[in-house]
């Protein structure tokens, strides 16, 4: 799908892979519509769709008639795995800002079962106005998680209570992480430190902990503040082959001793 030319005051293009998410796509850019202290000339969203068989395409254009004012652009993704999908959409979002001259701008994700706070952008905005490159973003689940079993809930804080300690010991300088978070429900990179990098590695799932990786590697930290917050569906039926919602449920069906892959979110 073509895209038009971005605006010229683009500060923030968040990325929003989405694979037959009829059910939840709407609530999700109804969040984004809704975002609090930031005029929607400074935000994008584009929705790459990764070959949807439903109606999320759909229900998404539905929700910009309601909400006019939100830049929502479409994007085609390749079908083989939500981390391709949220690559072609992250390549797009580096392009746009640079296009517009914004290195410092924000190339911000979320994914579309979950539902960003009111203020999800303009607290990555001026956390990046500080001096972030990258921001992990706080992510709970919905009703706090009780449709999970026990043994899922026992296997995410105990994943949680591992990968926080992992990451107060990174040795990188800086501020104490206020969480251990750095996922693709919530996470946002500079334009710069994208490129910088050499860009989201191309990875069918865990993209998300491939990118954690590499920006460790670059040196380039992140801010993992409490402040930027999203809640997630805790579904155990996910739309990739690895990841946190497969986890989830291989925790409910085996105990909360079950395979570590696919980390807390």
């Amino acid at each position: 799908m073509r895209l038009p030319a971005p605006e010229p005051s683009l500060e923030v293009s968040v990325v929003l892979p989405a694979r037959d998410e009829e059910a939840l796509i709407a609530r999700c850019l109804e969040a984004l519509a809704r975002q609090k202290n930031v005029v929607h000339e400074k935000y994008e969203v584009l929705l790459v769709l990764d070959r949807c068989s439903d109606g999320t395409e759909e229900r998404a254009r539905e929700l910009v008639k309601a909400h006019p004012d939100l830049r929502l652009r479409f994007l085609d993704g390749p079908g083989i795995g939500v981390g391709h999908a949220r690559r072609v959409g992250m390549e797009a979002a580096c392009e746009r800002l640079m296009e517009v001259g914004n290195s410092g701008g924000l190339i911000a994700s979320t994914d579309a079962d979950s539902v960003a706070a009111s203020d999800w952008i303009s607290s990555q905005i001026s956390l990046a106005e500080g001096g972030a490159r990258a921001i992990g973003g706080r992510i709970e689940f919905e009703d706090g998680g009780r449709v999970l079993s026990r043994n899922a809930l026992d296997w995410y804080e105990k994943q949680s209570r591992s990968r926080y300690r992992r990451v107060l010991a990174s040795g990188l300088p800086g501020d104490a992480p206020e969480h251990w978070q750095f996922s693709g429900a919530s996470l946002s990179l500079t334009a710069e430190a994208y490129r910088e990098i050499g860009g989201l590695p191309p990875q069918a799932d865990l993209e998300d902990e491939y990118l954690e990786r590499t920006l460790k590697e670059k040196g380039v930290e992140i801010f993992r503040s409490s402040s930027v917050k999203v809640t997630t569906s805790p579904r155990v039926e996910g739309r990739a082959s690895r990841g946190l919602a497969r986890s989830l449920s291989d925790a409910s069906l085996r105990g909360a001793g079950s395979r570590e892959s696919g980390e807390a979110s």
